[in-house]
């Protein structure tokens, strides 16, 4: 029995993992999607939006901990198209905030109240 409660927990979580997160240090946003590993534990993979070039990352264990204290849930994968490439996608928008020609606030209320 308790196998099955533990299964119906991690498919709520998984769910709420997914969508696109933001560092709260760099602004680096992520496209989230979240799995289970081959040791049946939750995975978090991270695809980056809006750097110059794409990298790739995985979380799992303390890991996912560290991810949840230093990102921010933005949206599901429910978006439109000019969400993602005005926002979501802006590489000008993310150097801009890199090098101090707009503030961490202006940033951050351009990525949350688009």
């Amino acid at each position: 029995m308790r196998k099955r409660e533990k299964i119906k927990v991690m498919k709520d979580i998984k769910s709420k993992l997914n969508g696109f997160w933001v560092n709260k240090k760099s602004g680096t946003i992520h496209s989230v999607m979240s799995d289970t590993g081959y040791d049946g534990k939750l995975k978090l993979w991270n695809s980056t939006l809006n750097l110059r070039y794409e990298r790739n990352y995985f979380f799992r264990n303390d890991g996912i901990d560290r991810f949840l204290k230093n990102y921010e849930y933005i949206c599901g994968k429910d978006i439109d198209d000019n969400f993602f490439v005005n926002v979501l996608a802006n590489k000008k928008l993310k150097s801009d905030f890199s090098y101090g020609f707009i503030s961490k606030e202006e940033f951050f209320n351009t990525v949350k109240g688009y």
